[in-house]
């Protein structure tokens, strides 16, 4: 953990995504911390944080400008396939206390079980993005047992905020879809809605992520940072038309159905994550850190989405081609209900 009489140099590889931005605010509010930011610089940070503009995927670029620097813990929030992974691991072995890696519950095999702990096997059969995130976690993991390399290893579920809430089919950004619903026009499901989702908000998931850095007992372990509370789809779409005092027009269609877009890689987001119902163990980081809290439920998220949104008009982007997919879906979708109703 933070200690109030130790000084700790932290260096956060992204900072300012969606899951990042809310641990890097509340790292630079400590006295004891000494916060280095390394990204492309596209986005403002507190005054008190030291910026090293980088391309993160490039590694000679990277080493070239820590080759100067050093820390106690560095969070990597933007490492997606092994080699960058293997990278990692040469430029910061044997030279910090802790390396935090942001994994992901898509890792796994969601086929063969509905309660699933961290020691539940990984091969998700649909997402490449799980199965590399998963080989990245199989390196990491390797360094440790044969080098000591001290890894900690968070794997979130849908983790939102700012500009970012929970839905099931969007396109460039989540306002596709809330035009949508603003202009009484249908939104797409996939399966019966029901299915279930666990969703955390960022400021919930920074305040136990924090107390994983300079944790001893942390170091070779993984751990869910998730929210214990289990929704489904409808019930986050009906939150929304409450909100926005609208009455639900909903269009359920299959995810095997929808993953057949071109368009859109439905086939990672629907089939290699969201169509599954799976209860996330949390069991874990609560028995090792001392104030695992999750305090922010979906409504209340939903209330802070708008909020941000109406304080930054700008994001509030029209996505014609989403729309007009939407409408093009539905409106085959429903030919193909008509044609064959009653046939069988």
């Amino acid at each position: 953990m933070i200690k109030q009489d130790q000084r700790l140099k932290i260096l956060l590889i992204g900072g300012t995504g969606t899951i990042s931005a809310s641990i890097t605010a509340l790292l630079s509010e400590m006295d004891t911390v000494e916060l280095s930011v390394m990204n492309r610089g596209n986005k403002p940070l507190p005054a008190n944080v030291k910026q090293i503009i980088c391309d993160v995927h490039d590694h000679a670029q990277m080493e070239k400008l820590l080759t100067k620097e050093s820390f106690d813990i560095v969070c990597n929030f933007l490492i997606y396939h092994p080699d960058e992974a293997k990278q990692q691991i040469d430029l910061f072995k044997h030279k910090i206390k802790q390396y935090i890696f942001i994994s992901t519950v898509v890792t796994y095999n969601h086929e063969d079980a509905v309660m699933i702990d961290e020691a539940h096997d990984q091969g998700n059969l649909h997402s490449l993005y799980g199965r590399e995130k998963a080989a990245c976690e199989t390196l990491f993991l390797q360094a440790y047992k044969e080098e000591g390399f001290p890894v900690t290893i968070v794997r979130p579920s849908q983790t939102y905020g700012y500009d970012r809430i929970p839905l099931s089919v969007k396109g460039k950004s989540c306002w596709s879809v809330i035009e949508r619903i603003l202009h009484d026009k249908p939104v797409i499901i996939h399966g019966d809605g029901k299915s279930t989702w666990h969703c955390t908000h960022t400021d919930d998931f920074a305040h136990n992520f924090i107390q994983l850095i300079n944790n001893e007992r942390a170091i070779g372990q993984a751990f869910h940072n998730i929210h214990p509370t289990v929704v489904n789809w409808d019930i986050i779409y009906h939150h929304l038309y409450d909100y926005l005092n609208k009455a639900p027009q909903i269009v359920h269609i299959a995810s095997d159905t929808l993953a057949l877009s071109n368009a859109y890689d439905l086939r990672s987001s629907i089939l290699g994550d969201k169509q599954y119902s799976n209860v996330f163990d949390i069991t874990k980081i609560q028995q090792t850190i001392p104030d695992c809290r999750y305090a922010i439920d979906i409504q209340e998220g939903i209330h802070r989405y708008f909020t941000y949104m109406k304080e930054h008009p700008e994001k509030q982007l029209h996505d014609e081609a989403f729309d007009q997919w939407c409408d093009h879906v539905i409106d085959r979708y429903a030919n193909f209900c008509e044609q064959i109703k009653g046939t069988f």
